[in-house]
């Protein structure tokens, strides 16, 4: 019987006791004592009764006592049921109790049978498990032999490779080698010729610019001598359109003449001196309009635009 059977069981037990108590207690409370009526007459008494006072006496202490007795029973009946409830109620505690203490009992078992099953589902793969590692080393040894042998072949063959590679290349080295002494010479041999050349071109680039120097020094010797003739015709020119009088004596002027390119006078303009005399020496520029310039362009180039210190003479 489960244990749910058991606990209704237990529950239809104490409603029929809690149902009896109380039954009991209501048929208690409407059962009362009987109490004789004091006779009281209405009528007149046609005839005295003679009355025993001690039989009364002990009526009332009947009475009494019935009422004492039936307090009496009602706080029995009271504690009775107080105790039955109680009692019920430990009942009740230890069926629950025993209950719980069930269906602990039936969780750990069913944990225990849970743990169980897996314990033999675990061992049942350990098993699986070992054997198929035995197979697995008993593969891998296979296969590791075999790696071993394939590998001692291929060591072997590096060997032997590499024996025939470094003898290639000892062979390339002593190629390359060579090669690289040839080109060594040939790049001294080239760079002893190109210093050689750089040498005798140095040695006629100095001498050419040695010979330059001097041309160059002849060159500006005529210019000089070409300029200086030319400036002493300037000068010339000027005096023979000079006006000069005796107050000029001892005086000088700086003129700034520009010419073309045929000697024509272009613009004329004082630097420095006695404004008299340069006014003078300007109007006989002016007047001269064509003064003496060389075909030479570079005595040209120093004439177009010249200085002069213009001084009148006098005889």
């Amino acid at each position: 019987m489960s244990h749910k059977s058991y606990f209704r069981i237990g529950l239809i037990f104490s409603l029929i006791l809690h149902i009896g108590l109380v039954g009991l207690l209501v048929a208690a409370a409407y059962i009362k004592p009987v109490v004789k009526k004091k006779i009281t007459h209405t009528k007149p008494v046609v005839q005295a009764v003679m009355v025993d006072q001690a039989s009364v006496d002990q009526q009332i202490a009947k009475i009494r006592q019935a009422k004492a007795q039936q307090k009496s029973n009602d706080k029995a009946r009271a504690r009775k049921l107080k105790r039955e409830k109680n009692r019920i109620k430990a009942l009740e505690k230890q069926r629950k109790k025993r209950q719980a203490e069930k269906i602990v009992s039936d969780k750990l078992a069913a944990e225990a049978k849970k743990r169980q099953k897996s314990a033999d589902a675990n061992a049942a793969k350990s098993i699986a498990k070992a054997k198929k590692a035995e197979k697995a080393a008993a593969d891998a040894k296979k296969k590791r032999i075999a790696a071993d042998k394939a590998a001692a072949k291929a060591k072997a063959k590096r060997i032997a490779d590499a024996k025939a590679e470094k003898a290639k290349k000892v062979a390339a080295d002593k190629a390359a080698q060579k090669k690289r002494d040839k080109i060594r010479r040939d790049k001294l041999k080239r760079e002893k010729e190109a210093a050689e050349r750089v040498k005798r071109e140095a040695a006629l680039a100095q001498e050419m610019a040695s010979e330059q120097a001097q041309l160059t020094k002849a060159r500006q010797r005529a210019v000089l001598s070409e300029v200086e003739k030319y400036t002493a015709l300037i000068i010339n020119a000027i005096r023979r359109q000079w006006n000069v009088d005796e107050s000029m004596k001892g005086k000088q002027c700086v003129l700034n003449i520009k010419l073309s390119s045929s000697g024509l006078v272009y613009n004329v303009k004082a630097i420095s001196g006695d404004k008299y005399v340069c006014k003078s020496a300007q109007d006989a520029v002016y007047k001269a309009r064509t003064l003496p310039v060389s075909k030479d362009p570079e005595v040209f180039a120093k004439l177009k635009e010249i200085n002069l210190t213009v001084q009148p003479e006098f005889e």
